[in-house]
């Protein structure tokens, strides 16, 4: 996994220390190089200083080849900020912000944005959320939430899939692919490859089956 983590305090460091101790590619944003001590000296991923939404400085990082951004800087307007650039600009599948204020996390949430409470998450928590889910849950729709839109990252294991094999009447349909830097609606006879960001409206019941097509 590559991963950017903005700010590193004591729950930034920790994630990542525990991120690059199971061998991940770890890059870490700070706007004060002092805090990077926290990391201890066995820590040797990539470090830099500036400040977390800036976009000059998240592409120095290499915000569009990552899979997951974890934003734990002490403030809201920041971690939601920065997660928001980082979801709807460059598309990274996994995006986590720590918020304080505990009414905030719905609207963050509907965002596609994951929400860490410094009250109820511990590192342990964060590394579950950043492992064990491969599909990206973007937002329920309807009042009921009973259509789901989600998106993936193509691995090699859909490489070559067609347009309708990844649709099923009813349960499934792809329904936009952003490849490299342009989006579009497929059609039948587009091909996936490997990378593209795949977005799909699911029924909810049947979201066990879309993963089984995906190989997740």
């Amino acid at each position: 996994m590559k991963a950017i983590v903005i700010g590193c305090g004591r729950l930034g460091s920790a994630i990542a220390m525990e991120l690059y101790s199971k061998g991940n590619d770890v890059t870490v944003i700070d706007k004060n190089s002092e805090s990077f001590s926290l990391l201890g000296s066995e820590f040797n991923g990539n470090l830099i200083v500036g400040v977390g939404f800036d976009k000059a400085v998240l592409e120095e990082a290499g915000i569009q080849f990552q899979d997951a951004v974890i934003c734990t800087t002490d403030s809201d307007k920041i971690n939601v900020l920065a997660g928001k650039i980082a979801k709807d600009i460059y598309l990274v599948p996994l995006v986590l912000a720590r918020l304080y204020d505990p009414t905030r996390v719905k609207v963050v949430e509907s965002l596609g944005i994951k929400t860490l409470s410094t009250t109820s998450y511990g590192v342990d928590r964060v590394i579950e959320l950043l492992s064990y889910e491969k599909m990206d849950d973007i937002t329920l729709i309807g009042d009921k939430g009973d259509t789901e839109l989600v998106r993936i990252i193509a691995t090699i294991a859909v490489e070559g899939a067609t347009y309708e094999e990844l649709c099923s009447e009813g349960e499934y349909a792809l329904i936009a692919i952003a490849r490299d830097k342009i989006s579009f609606v497929p059609k039948p006879g587009d091909i996936v490859k490997t990378g593209d960001v795949l977005y799909f409206s699911v029924d909810v019941k049947k979201k066990f089956k879309l993963k089984n097509v995906l190989g997740l």
